[in-house]
């Protein structure tokens, strides 16, 4: 398997981009469509294949898959955290007591937007340096 580094950031770029305005207006059907497009796009590229509108928007847009990098992290992120939470729920017995007291839960959505902010604020310093 070779490893796609910066088409699966791109990819998670594009995904997390699209996603968020129909996921903001309630269009449960539309974000799913695309959740299933971007598994579909992780597929391909585990397996060697790279979509070929992924390879052109790469080329033809350079400066904008570069900040689409920067931010592709996310969807990968959000993923993990939920099969962690997900997988944590089988093993320890949430009471209401522990969720209450757990911050963590309540600082995941806050702790992506500041990470997500430095990551941008990181990618447009790098740019302009170069």
């Amino acid at each position: 398997m070779k490893l796609w580094s910066k088409e699966a950031l791109v990819l998670g770029g594009i995904y997390g981009v699209l996603e968020t305005p129909f996921s903001f207006l309630g269009l449960e059907n539309t974000t799913d469509i695309l959740f299933v497009l971007f598994i579909l796009g992780m597929f391909m590229l585990c397996f060697n294949k790279m979509p070929k509108f992924l390879s052109n928007f790469i080329s033809n847009y350079p400066k904008t898959s570069y900040y689409l990098c920067a931010i592709g992290w996310i969807p990968y992120f959000m993923f993990i955290v939920f099969v962690m939470l997900i997988g944590s729920g089988y093993i320890i017995d949430y009471s209401d007591t522990t969720v209450e007291y757990s911050m963590n839960v309540m600082s995941y959505p806050y702790t992506t937007i500041y990470l997500a902010t430095a990551s941008l604020i990181i990618a447009f310093i790098r740019k302009t340096n170069k």
